[in-house]
C-alpha cells in the first residue's frame, strides 16, 4: 500500500445549505447546517486514505473543541494524526460556508491564531520511507522543509497550488516534483488567466510536472514529451456539492503518483475522485472508494485498472 505524508492545514467547517445573498445587508435562512472537517491538506488526506492509500497528516491545531472535533473527523477516516501538535492556547483553523443549490459556496476563513509557524518538530527523517508527499502553501515553513527532504531522498513531492494572500512562493514551485494549480492560483501565479500561457510561464520557474485544475473545464498539465498543452474533460455531472472538491483531486492524484502513475493516468484518477465527490453531498462522507474511481475509469477505458503499488 503506498503512504502518502499531506502537510498544511486542517479546518473545522460550519456549513450551511441555502441560497447564498445576492446584496448586502440582508438576513439568509439555512435549510441544512452541517460540521465537516476541512482544510487543503487535511481533506487531501482523508482522500489519501478513502481511496486506498496509508495517509499521515502532519498539522497543527489548538487545545481547543474544535481542534478535537477536527481530530475525531480525522481518525475516524482513517488518517494517522500522531503528527498533529497541539499547541496550548491556541485557536485551531474554522470557516462559515453557506453552499447553494447549484454547488457553489461562499466562505469566510479564520485561519486559527497563535498557531506557531515552526516546523523543527516535524519527523522529516520519515520522509525517507513514504511514497510520496503532498503540501499546501498554507504552512510555507513546514512545506519548505518537507519538500527540500524529499527532494533530496528522490520521493516525489506534490504541491497544492491554491490561491492565497499571497501567490505561492516560488520556492516551493521549484522544489516540488509535481505541481498542480488551481486556475485562480495559477493566474495569482503567474499574472495571465489564460491556461496554456500560464501553464508555459510557470514550466520557466520549475523542472516539475505541471497541471491545474479548472472546475468544469477538466484538468489540463503540460505534456512532458510533446511540451503541448492536454486536457482531461470534466466528468458530466449535476454539481450538488462542490466544497473540498480540489482537495479531493491533490489527495487522490498524489496517492496515484505515489503509486507511480504517470501524470496523465494521475490526472483521469484525480478527475473522477473529485467528480463523484461533487456529484453527491455530505462532505467528506462523499469522497468515493478506489473500486468506484477504477470502475468509472475502466468504463471509459475498457481496460482493468493497476493494482495499488505494494
Amino acid at each position: 500500500m503506498a503512504e502518502v505524508i499531506c502537510v498544511g492545514v486542517a479546518y473545522l467547517d460550519y456549513v450551511f445549505e441555502a441560497d447564498p445573498p445576492a446584496a448586502h445587508d440582508v438576513t439568509t435562512f439555512a435549510h441544512e447546517y452541517r460540521q465537516f472537517g476541512g482544510g487543503m491538506a487535511a481533506t487531501a488526506s482523508v482522500a489519501v486514505s478513502l481511496l486506498g492509500g496509508y495517509s499521515v497528516l502532519w498539522s497543527r491545531l489548538g487545545d481547543d473543541e474544535a481542534g478535537d472535533r477536527i481530530l475525531d473527523g480525522l481518525s475516524h477516516r482513517g488518517v494517522q494524526i500522531d503528527g498533529i501538535r497541539r499547541i496550548r492556547g491556541a485557536q485551531s483553523p474554522v470557516s462559515s460556508i453557506v453552499t447553494g443549490d447549484d454547488g457553489i459556496h461562499q466562505a469566510v476563513m479564520f485561519p486559527g491564531r497563535n498557531l506557531d509557524n515552526d516546523a523543527g518538530w516535524l519527523p522529516l527523517e520519515r520522509i525517507f520511507d513514504t511514497s510520496a508527499v503532498l503540501v499546501d502553501p498554507r504552512w510555507p515553513d513546514a512545506a519548505m522543509a518537507v519538500l527540500e527532504r524529499a527532494r533530496a531522498n528522490r520521493i516525489p513531492g506534490v504541491l497544492e497550488a491554491d490561491i492565497g494572500p499571497q501567490p505561492v512562493a516560488r520556492e516551493l514551485v521549484e522544489l516540488a516534483s509535481h505541481v498542480v494549480f488551481s486556475l485562480p492560483g495559477l493566474a495569482q501565479f503567474t499574472d495571465t488567466t489564460d491556461i496554456e500561457a500560464g501553464l508555459r510561464k510557470a514550466h520557466e520557474a520549475t523542472d516539475a510536472a505541471l497541471g491545474v485544475t479548472a472546475g468544469a473545464s477538466g484538468f489540463y498539465w503540460l505534456d512532458p514529451e510533446s511540451g503541448e498543452t492536454q486536457r482531461i474533460p470534466a466528468m458530466d455531472i449535476k454539481a450538488i456539492d462542490t466544497l473540498g472538491a480540489g482537495d479531493v483531486f491533490h489527495g487522490a492524484f498524489a496517492l496515484a503518483v505515489a503509486e507511480g502513475k504517470d501524470i496523465e493516468t494521475a490526472g483521469r484518477f484525480a478527475n473522477i475522485a473529485a467528480g463523484l465527490k461533487c456529484a453527491r453531498p455530505g462532505g467528506r462522507d462523499a469522497i468515493p472508494s478506489r473500486a468506484e474511481v477504477w470502475g468509472v475509469m475502466e468504463g471509459a477505458t475498457r481496460a482493468s485498472p493497476p493494482a495499488p503499488a505494494s
